[in-house]
């Protein structure tokens, strides 16, 4: 019974420090991820939807925006990649790359949420909305999606 508990300990150790790991600027993003999945759980809910037929609430939409979530998560995977190139190859640490990626897709989920708010009837603050676009066009958003 003793080597049960040690295993579970060990693996409830590793999986804590997983997730002790992860920087700040990745909570974030997963942060704007599921307010934006959420957002659009309740437009799809109320009936306002602008992403399936009818504006109701559709498991299809639903599962093809948690894929394209992950898929947004495999690509910040790939910048941490390469940061770790970079620093393996150069002796310094080295996180331009990561940091990048994530304040893009950090600005294209919350630009998504204000949208999904929109679509609910609650008011934008035009600021909100600038400074979501700032950030996102300083990432240079047209380069990032060819």
């Amino acid at each position: 019974m003793e080597h049960i508990y040690k295993a579970i300990a060990a693996a409830a150790g590793a999986v804590i420090s997983f997730f002790t790991g992860i920087p700040v600027i990745m909570w974030v993003l997963i942060g704007m991820m599921s307010l934006d999945y959420i957002t659009g759980l309740i437009t799809g809910a109320l009936g306002v939807s602008n992403k399936t037929e009818g504006g109701k609430l559709s498991s299809r939409a639903a599962f093809e925006g948690l894929v394209k979530k992950g898929v947004v998560l495999m690509v910040v995977l790939l910048a941490v990649l390469i940061d770790l190139a970079i620093a393996n190859s150069s002796g310094v640490s080295f996180n331009a790359v990561t940091g990048a990626t994530c304040l893009w897709f950090i600005a294209s989920e919350g630009v998504s949420v204000l949208e999904n708010a929109a679509e609910l009837g609650v008011p934008i603050p035009g600021i909100l909305r600038k400074a979501l676009e700032i950030l996102k066009d300083g990432g240079q958003a047209e380069d990032m999606e060819e």
